[in-house]
């Protein structure tokens, strides 16, 4: 998982997204968004709150959100939201296998950021947990 705090997110449909049904509008299972997630290596960045999912953008939420520790922010990256669920909920993980929560995605795109001088681009998915 990067660091998202200096990166340019630019929305797009990736091509390798369209062949794993990643498009805007699809609903799919937390847990098989995890499961795409580990073997495509894209950052998925879920949010929880509608509002904010649908009416602004990444670019924006992390210069608004930059201060306020990831576990608080009404969005955060699918590794560390079930990080912070297993940590809160020992159970969670069970349970998102017997009965996964809905995630709608929002959008895709690429993420920009530099380790060192080099310019990394990696796919991103947004998405909206129901």
């Amino acid at each position: 998982m990067m660091d998202t705090c200096d990166a340019i997110f630019s929305p797009g449909e990736p091509e390798e997204f369209k062949s794993i049904g990643l498009t805007a509008g699809a609903r799919l299972p937390l847990g098989r968004l995890k499961d795409l997630q580990e073997r495509h290596e894209f950052e998925a960045i879920l949010y929880f709150d509608e509002d904010l999912a649908r009416n602004s953008t990444l670019d924006a939420d992390h210069g608004d959100f930059q201060i306020v520790p990831m576990q608080a922010r009404p969005f955060m990256p699918l590794g560390v939201f079930l990080q912070v669920m297993a940590e809160r909920d020992p159970e969670f993980a069970r349970r998102m296998r017997d009965e996964s929560p809905v995630v709608e995605v929002l959008e895709t795109g690429t993420i920009d950021h530099y380790s060192g001088c080099v310019l990394c681009t990696r796919p991103y998915v947004k998405g909206l947990l129901l």
